[in-house]
């Protein structure tokens, strides 16, 4: 845990590498000091197809995905930490947006297949 999904507008890959995107959320999720790194996971979505307001409308938001428990504080000082980390390596994004989500602990539920 936890679970950070990168969501951005097709177009910004014309600016930016989002594979160094991954990585530098991944460090900046490892930076925080908060998660085990082993358990971190970041995955990347681009949307072809997308409108956002009259005028340009790139962006890219960012999902942080956690299990339930933080505080309201502790959740804004994940977020603005975050975005400081990616905000450098946006280019020319109109927008960078983050929200952290609580995962209810309680209902929460893994698997690992240990025969692979």
């Amino acid at each position: 845990m936890p679970h950070c999904i990168i969501e951005y507008t097709r177009n910004v890959e014309d600016q930016i590498k989002i594979s160094k995107l991954v990585e530098v959320a991944y460090e900046g999720v490892v930076s925080s000091g908060i998660f085990n790194p082993k358990a971190i996971k970041v995955r990347a979505i681009p949307f072809e197809f997308y409108k956002s307001g009259l005028e340009r409308s790139d962006y890219i938001h960012v999902k942080l995905r956690i299990l339930s428990g933080r505080t309201i504080e502790q959740k804004k000082e994940i977020s603005d930490y975050m975005i400081e980390c990616i905000k450098p390596h946006i280019g020319q994004t109109k927008s960078l947006t983050l929200e952290v989500i609580d995962m209810d602990i309680r209902s929460y539920g893994k698997y690992i297949n240990e025969s692979t």
